[in-house]
């Protein structure tokens, strides 16, 4: 049997014929709903039924509108006319397969998968699976399943980065791209008793894992995106990013570590003043109505111990108010924080409880996220809802409207979690003034000093120009 004939191959689903051209397949249903499917070049060869020949494997995928992408896996009997297809197998959705074999008349199927509660993008556990083709219809059993962190990484690991932090810096900003199982570490050298963060910003299955040989303050295992610790001991630190997402993930996180002797969280406050820094004229858009022209700011990852009390005092100086956007696990334990935020006239809106990417999370565990969060905001959270990183999938607006919740994203954000110099961010908010526009920024997940610093200058001018700064979510 030849690869041609695999990228011709005609078998039955569901009662629905499906006849592969040049390996491919599109069923489509009207309008954007269709399926597709691709024959991978995974292939295993060897006698299915007995008659001494040898058979053939295939592996298909099938990518389904809005409900996810299927792993097929299909013996195909040599028959000397090209092939005949045995009834598909799906061994799982957003999976990663890691091998087919066949092994005395039966396949053996090697893939990485998740538990029934586990978002779609972590992975969590290796099964191997045994198909008997033989019979009218194909035999499934589970014969071995052991879970990921019981496994050794494949190996080898990328090559580590040495962290240098610039002159009179504090902290460091790194981005990568990471593989399914690869890690990436990164030394900073760090004496005992710093105060040291390291938060990051990805998709969840990329964790931190934070140790100096027997000192281990974060596992990969445990599932942080933020690791905040005062370090028992003095040397070259690991901070290592590890990846159990299914499929490559772009990164970025921020390291942070303070003089020896600091309290953590730093009690900074911007010592630059507005008047300093020179920034370029715009001109005013003004309404068709003869009002003054509003802007709506937005700050998302909170509440934070020290920046959410700093932007707080910058929006008082000017007599603006703002949504924010907050992380329920940090809520619940800031609550005097969030007391504030409602008694200066700003809105409280939902960023669910743990920061998690609500694209292709199961609905129980977005229910929960989401239901959580507004249960702790109770009567002072508003119908508003922010999905981190803006990521959304085709449920993500119908679920959250279940909830009473109406999805906001932004117009504009000058990428303040990159820590910026403060005067690019307040240009960038310039730059975008326009009536009615929605600003994204930040007061929690990571040094946001360059934001307070950055927001103060803004609405300087901006109130020179006349704006008005009200909540977006009421």
């Amino acid at each position: 049997m030849e690869w041609e004939d695999l990228e011709s191959l005609r078998f039955e689903l569901d009662g629905e014929i499906i006849q592969l051209e040049n390996g491919q397949a599109v069923v489509s249903y009207g309008g954007a709903s269709e399926d597709r499917y691709t024959l991978q070049n995974r292939v295993a060869q060897g006698d299915l039924n007995g008659d001494g020949y040898d058979d053939v494997v295939a592996h298909i995928v099938l990518s389904t509108a809005c409900t996810g992408t299927f792993h097929l896996v299909v013996g195909v009997i040599d028959n000397g006319k090209g092939g005949e297809a045995q009834a598909p197998v799906s061994v799982g959705d957003r999976i990663v397969m890691d091998r087919i074999e066949v092994r005395d008349r039966t396949v053996e199927v090697v893939l990485f998968d998740r538990e029934p509660d586990e978002p779609f993008t972590v992975i969590s556990r290796r099964q191997m699976l045994e198909i008997d083709f033989a019979g009218p219809e194909p035999a499934v059993a589970v014969i071995d399943s052991q879970p990921l962190e019981s496994l050794t990484p494949p190996g080898p690991d990328l090559p580590e980065i040495d962290i240098r932090f610039d002159p009179g810096a504090i902290g460091a900003i790194v981005a990568g791209s990471i593989e399914f199982r690869q890690r990436q570490t990164y030394t900073v050298y760090i004496s005992a008793g710093q105060w040291f963060s390291a938060e990051l910003d990805a998709p969840l299955g990329v964790w931190l894992d934070v140790r100096l040989e027997d000192h281990v303050v974060a596992s990969g295992t445990e599932r942080f995106q933020h690791v905040q610790a005062e370090l028992p001991a003095t040397g070259p630190w690991k901070v290592t990013v590890v990846s159990a997402h299914a499929g490559a993930a772009e990164y970025k996180m921020a390291i942070e570590a303070l003089p020896p002797g600091s309290e953590y969280p730093p009690a900074t406050t911007p010592t630059e003043s507005p008047d300093d820094v020179e920034l370029p004229d715009h001109s005013l858009a003004p309404t068709t109505d003869g009002t003054a022209p509003v802007v709506y700011f937005t700050f998302d990852d909170g509440p934070h111990p020290v920046y959410t009390t700093q932007v707080l005092d910058v929006l008082a100086k000017y007599n603006a108010r703002a949504t924010f956007f907050v992380v329920g696990s940090l809520a619940e334990v800031l609550p005097r924080t969030i007391q504030r935020i409602v008694d200066e006239g700003h809105t409280l809106a939902n960023h669910t409880w743990n920061h998690e990417n609500l694209a292709g999370l199961p609905r129980e565990a977005f229910d929960d996220t989401v239901g959580r969060t507004q249960a702790i905001l109770g009567s002072r959270a508003t119908n508003c809802l922010r999905p981190p990183y803006g990521s959304l999938d085709a449920f993500t607006r119908e679920w959250a409207s279940e909830h009473g919740l109406e999805v906001q994203t932004w117009d504009f954000t000058p990428g303040d979690w990159l820590q910026p110099p403060a005067v690019e961010i307040a240009q960038g908010l310039l730059d975008h003034a326009r009536n009615g526009a929605i600003f994204l920024l930040h007061d929690g997940g990571g040094p946001r000093a360059q934001t307070v610093l950055g927001l103060d200058m803004a609405l300087q001018e901006l109130s020179s120009r006349g704006f008005r700064f009200e909540p977006l979510c009421t």
